[in-house]
């Protein structure tokens, strides 16, 4: 194999991730830890493309060369990892607790796979370099399965809240990627997963980098921007409206300073979030202004969200008004944000005078 005939045949795939890593170096929406991980995806797919390109080569040898069982091992080994770390972009904790288990499969797997060519667990090489089937041939198929299924999950639980677009180009991106796979498998292509991989990849970055542009840096809520956006593709199928403001905020930036500020809008952030249903989406559309696009849901169901708001920020320092408005009955989606605002400021005053 020259490395001619490897730039050749892997040209595609090289342009677009050295595109993708130069992408990175001018990207401001992501934090460091999502560059660090997408830049170790980058390496890890063009690593993988040399030892497919090798792996291959050595299956042209007319004896076993020792170095396939090895090549064929560390395929095994990369094609989870580079989907645990993709799983990784959209977990909110470098090493949780559950990251940490996910890896339990794959570091099961390490050993079973370079161990194969002598335990014949997987598969194992003849002298005359003929491949043939251990007791568990199905095993790296196992494991690469079980991580496409929690990277669905993982995708799943990730854009549940946000837009019907997002989470249908999610869907688009990881469906047209298995389709890839699967129809490698049934016809038997020996094809290099990795342009699979490539181009799954960038689409999916470039939809986390538009995902988290429409995104509040400082709460992790969508921002104004989105809920405009979200306004118009769901106008048909939001049912109501909440306006929320929290108290108090000039105060803790006057006399507190904004540090104290930021904790506080933080907080409160969370505790709307926490609150809000699958079908529903907080935004911060201003600075300690805060709406809830809620999809599906009765008025019963709205008012127990914003009592629950309300008595869990009765256990922190912060005070949110509320106000909240239905759609239907001559009442379109504009018109319930006016008549919520107007009541979340009527709940403003009667807060304030509650408090002298």
């Amino acid at each position: 194999m020259g490395l001619l005939e490897y730039f050749i045949d892997n040209y595609v795939m090289l342009y677009e991730l050295i595109g993708l890593f130069a992408i990175l170096g001018i990207s401001t929406l992501l934090s460091s830890r999502m560059k660090r991980l997408t830049i170790s995806i980058v390496v890890l797919l063009l690593l993988e493309s040399v030892i497919y390109k090798l792996e291959r080569w050595t299956q042209t040898l007319t004896h076993l060369s020792y170095f396939r069982p090895f090549f064929t091992a560390t395929l095994y080994t990369m094609y989870p990892l580079i989907l645990m770390l993709l799983i990784l972009l959209t977990e909110t904790d470098n090493f949780s607790r559950r990251s940490l288990v996910l890896t339990i499969p794959w570091l099961v797997s390490i050993p079973i796979y370079y161990s194969s060519q002598w335990t014949r667990l997987v598969c194992w090489y003849t002298q005359g370099n003929h491949y043939q089937g251990g007791l568990f041939p199905k095993l790296p198929y196992f494991v690469f399965g079980f991580y496409v299924l929690v990277f669905v999950v993982q995708n799943i639980r990730f854009f549940r809240s946000y837009s019907r677009m997002n989470r249908k180009i999610s869907r688009y991106i990881i469906i047209g990627a298995l389709v890839g796979v699967l129809l490698y498998l049934f016809f038997e292509v020996e094809k290099d997963y990795s342009e699979i991989f490539t181009a799954s990849i960038l689409l999916y970055y470039v939809l986390v980098y538009i995902h988290m542009a429409k995104m509040d840096p400082l709460t992790q809520l969508p921002n104004r921007q989105s809920y405009y956006q979200d306004l118009k593709i769901d106008t048909n199928i939001i049912t109501g409206v909440i306006s929320a403001d929290m108290n108090g905020l000039q105060s803790l930036n006057d006399n507190l300073g904004h540090e104290y500020g930021d904790m506080a809008l933080m907080v409160v952030a969370g505790v709307l979030k926490h609150h809000c249903p699958a079908r529903s989406t907080v935004y911060r559309v201003g600075g300690d202004e805060f709406m809830v696009l809620c999809r599906k849901l009765r008025e019963p169901e709205i008012k127990t969200m914003i009592a629950a708001m309300r008595e869990n920020l009765e256990h922190t320092s912060y005070v949110c008004a509320f106000g909240y408005a239905m759609c239907g009955s001559g009442v379109n989606v504009f018109d319930a944000i006016k008549l919520a605002d107007s009541r979340m400021t009527e709940d403003k005053i009667a807060l304030k005078q509650g408090s002298l």
